[in-house]
């Protein structure tokens, strides 16, 4: 069973040790996360981020057991597990399917995952344009219409445009 899992900042690794040791090395990770290229002083940096920030997907047999879920409430690097996920197993394992579908040889999320989105509001996150938040108008097959305070811009999606749902 599939379950939600906040973990605190920069204790993510932490987390994943402590739950591997308390569940004798049975327990699955999945993180969907996204890669940015990022330009700055004329160098490409790239930079890898979780889409879903401080959250993650664990995956073990014994998950649907309350009794068992309650042993790992006192997991050091843990915050807290999302409530009710015995109910919403199909819709996990759908988005999980979902962001396996959309990623590449290196197991990032490509861009495309970002447009199956149905976010109104975005954030580009890096090029000449980064940090500012725009409006999706219309997604065509080659061009985004955006609009940025008043004004409407075409964008060409196969320009290596990044952007996150705000």
């Amino acid at each position: 069973m599939w379950i939600i899992v906040k973990v605190k900042n920069k204790e993510v690794e932490i987390f994943k040790k402590e739950l591997l040791k308390k569940t004798n090395q049975e327990v699955f990770f999945y993180e969907p996360k996204i890669e940015i290229n990022n330009y700055t002083c004329n160098k490409k940096i790239k930079l890898i981020k979780n889409i879903l920030g401080n959250y993650l997907f664990c995956f073990h047999k014994n998950f649907s057991d309350e009794k068992f879920v309650n042993s790992l409430i006192y997991t050091k690097g843990l915050h807290y597990f999302l409530k009710y996920f015995q109910f919403y197993q199909s819709q996990i394992q759908d988005f999980i399917n979902m962001c396996k579908e959309n990623q590449n040889k290196n197991g990032f999320l490509t861009q495309s995952f970002l447009s199956i989105l149905n976010c109104k509001k975005a954030k580009f996150i890096s090029g000449p344009l980064k940090d500012i938040i725009f409006q999706i108008v219309s997604i065509q097959k080659k061009y985004i219409d955006v609009l940025i305070g008043k004004r409407k811009i075409k964008l060409n999606r196969f320009n290596n445009l990044s952007y996150l749902p705000a």
